[in-house]
């Protein structure tokens, strides 16, 4: 049987063909991102201005340069120095909150999320998702000083004053560290039955309150049994995310992707009230002075609302802010509002109402 083989001219054009229409293809969509960019920031731009809060600045936390998304995640104010955990980086930048300029930076780390800081010991310890652990470092010198093994992506962490320890949540390993702040020792890892997002610890009696974000529940942690002792069900959230307490008032404020805010009685895990709030949320925050709850929604808002009392709650606004705004950490003296962008800070001053 004879063959015509195809002509040599033939392949040549349909591989420009080819070449031509990944070309166009690739152009189109550079084309539409940048659309949809340059309409993201006309949008961002036109937004009124906030009426309950005031920008008073942007800090940029020192990293060295890199192809990519920056990323700072979980901030922790202690005394006059903002600790911000610069993950893309591998970094805890140090931020001098009385001058809003950079102070430092803690070197050795992979990925790390977010500080403990323990000030009567002079220490501070940052989560690293990079290799599993908790970073060690000295507050004067910001010298790496060792690293403890914790669970699968440590995230998320914190002080338990009450009992002197430092707590872990493992976001992959479902899990959570107990660290002994003195002997830097693991005390025990906690089996939490979901993925932990954030935690707070009750200052009068060491209990820890725990966000799981794939079960959507809050866990309370008993430290010294070592074990979950009540699971909440959180719904109508879902995703809850950040996690704000008032300790006065026995109320814990879970943030959720569901666009919820969810008030539960801290001693009882009732629910006394659901907030709607901005979407793409991640952090939370509680202000106990102004009685404000403060969410940091990643579409560029803030939601800001009023504690009326522990059981009233309203929405003042959601105040415009940096698209990819995700995380926040209010200032207990000032009452200033610094929320994480990408590679920067953005600082707030809180208003009164008009």
């Amino acid at each position: 049987m004879n063959e015509r083989a195809a002509p040599s001219g033939s392949k040549g054009s349909l591989l420009g063909i080819l070449v031509r229409f990944c070309l166009w293809a690739l152009g189109t969509v550079v084309a539409l991102v940048v659309l949809a960019i340059v309409a993201l920031n006309i949008y961002l731009s036109t937004r009124p201005a906030a009426r309950f809060v005031r920008p008073a600045g942007t800090i940029k936390v020192p990293a060295p340069f890199q192809i990519g998304r920056a990323f700072i995640d979980y901030m922790t104010i202690a005394g006059q120095r903002l600790y911000a955990g610069h993950a893309s980086a591998g970094l805890v930048g140090v931020i001098d909150i009385t001058t809003g300029q950079p102070a430092g930076t803690v070197a050795g780390l992979g990925r790390p999320h977010g500080v403990a800081v323990v000030a009567d010991r002079n220490l501070g310890f940052a989560s690293d998702s990079g290799d599993n652990t908790v970073g060690v470092f000295d507050l004067n010198s910001q010298r790496l000083v060792q690293k403890i093994p914790a669970g699968l992506d440590t995230d998320a962490i914190i002080y338990d004053q009450k009992l002197n320890l430092v707590y872990a949540a493992n976001h992959d390993g479902k899990t959570a560290t107990l660290i002994d702040a003195a002997t830097q020792k693991v005390v025990a890892n906690v089996q939490l039955g979901g993925e932990p997002e954030y935690p707070q610890a009750d200052p009068a009696t060491g209990v820890i309150y725990q966000n799981l974000e794939d079960t959507s529940e809050l866990v309370v942690v008993d430290p010294q049994k070592q074990e979950v002792t009540q699971r909440y069900k959180l719904a109508p959230c879902e995703g809850p995310t950040g996690l704000a307490l008032d300790p006065a008032n026995h109320r814990l404020f879970s943030a959720c992707r569901s666009k919820h805010l969810i008030v539960l009685n801290s001693d009882t895990g009732a629910i006394v009230a659901v907030v709607p709030i901005g979407a793409g949320v991640d952090g939370a925050g509680y202000d106990p002075v102004l009685r404000r709850v403060y969410t940091a929604n990643g579409v560029g808002s803030m939601t800001i609302i009023q504690q009326d009392s522990a059981d009233q709650y309203r929405v003042l606004e959601n105040a415009p802010t940096h698209f990819g705004g995700h995380s926040l950490v209010i200032d207990p003296v000032t009452h200033r509002i610094y929320v994480a962008y990408f590679g920067s800070i953005a600082v707030y001053d809180a208003l009164p109402q008009p």
